[in-house]
């Protein structure tokens, strides 16, 4: 990066801290990693990957990159889904035991020196849910191993937060929360909920306690979800986060590769619409005062288009083709 564009970033992320005094706090799901692998390795199995630790290695300085982007950009916690906890029943043994084991890279040494670089405390949702299998699983090992290194780990408030989802069920972890929360916290939020006749103060009271239980920590609700359509299909992959958001100016963004190619300028460009994006947006009985008539009738027509066209529907899955098959 060269001196004019290390400026102009840390200006930019001066911006986005003074847009958002309380932290910057995205989502950003990771789907996509073997696509991404398959993408990057020409070979003549052009599907299989046939070096797991490569694989791993490729996604873990992807990884990097993109939480590095965030952090320099001006975010101050980041959510990163990795596995739902359907991953451990859908793809089969030989997927587990080869991928499941590098999860330990997030407690290694090439980690752990990622995260402080980052000045990041690390931290893992969802393995609730893991501790609560039989102890001989490899499940239950796993997030015992990530549970005792956040054990370890030295944390303070006044680092950035890099928060790691691992296979959570939200459910589990909000029935738990009766039993696992301090009774002096569970009787504090009985009280101001006993006294609240809001729904806007209610809303933040019960996230804070809730997200609480789910993190360990506090963070506040989150700015912005960036995801991956790749396949056309548009989908929610960080479940628990997501379970406590109540609508608001949550803002949902995806690419239309896996998520892992994204450049620093594209998430530039995302936390810049995100931040001072100006939509037409109206808190009154109608729009009066917005539209022009030469408006109204450009955005009829471009309605009226997209309606006359089945296909222009957002959402829609999509098949991979070569050139030469759109070329026949």
């Amino acid at each position: 990066m060269s001196e004019s564009d290390a400026a102009n970033t840390t200006e930019f992320a001066q911006q986005i801290r003074e847009r958002y005094p309380e932290g910057l706090t995205g989502i950003i799901a990771v789907g996509g990693t073997r696509t991404t692998f398959i993408l990057d390795q020409a070979g003549e199995d052009a599907g299989a990957i046939t070096n797991p630790e490569a694989y791993a290695r490729h996604a873990a300085e992807l990884y990097f990159g993109i939480i590095r982007a965030f952090f320099e950009l001006g975010g101050q916690n980041l959510i990163m889904p990795l596995l739902s906890f359907q991953s451990f029943y859908e793809r089969g043994e030989t997927y587990n035991e080869r991928y499941f084991g590098y999860m330990r890279w997030l407690t290694g040494d090439n980690f752990t020196r990622f995260y402080r670089e980052m000045n990041a405390d690390p931290y893992f949702d969802g393995i609730d849910t893991l501790l609560h299998l039989p102890a001989d699983s490899a499940a239950h090992q796993m997030g015992k191993m990530l549970a005792d290194f956040a054990a370890s780990w030295e944390y303070r408030p006044d680092r950035r937060k890099l928060i790691w989802e691992i296979a959570p069920i939200p459910l589990f972890t909000f029935w738990k929360a009766q039993f696992t929360m301090p009774p002096a916290d569970q009787q504090a939020l009985a009280d101001a909920m006993s006294k609240c006749t809001d729904m806007r103060e209610m809303y933040p009271l019960l996230y804070k306690y809730y997200s609480r239980a789910a993190y360990g920590t506090e963070i506040p609700i989150p700015h912005f979800y960036l995801g991956t359509n790749r396949n056309g299909d548009l989908k929610l992959r960080a479940m628990l986060p997501i379970s406590m958001v109540n609508g608001g100016s949550f803002r949902l963004f995806y690419t239309p590769y896996p998520t892992l190619f994204t450049k620093p300028k594209t998430l530039r460009v995302i936390l810049e619409d995100l931040a001072f994006g100006k939509p037409l947006r109206s808190f009154k009985a109608d729009y009066s005062g917005q539209y022009t008539p030469e408006l109204v009738e450009s955005e009829k027509r471009r309605v009226e288009a997209l309606r006359d066209d089945p296909y222009s529907t957002i959402g829609l899955t999509r098949t991979p083709t070569d050139e030469n098959s759109l070329n026949e």
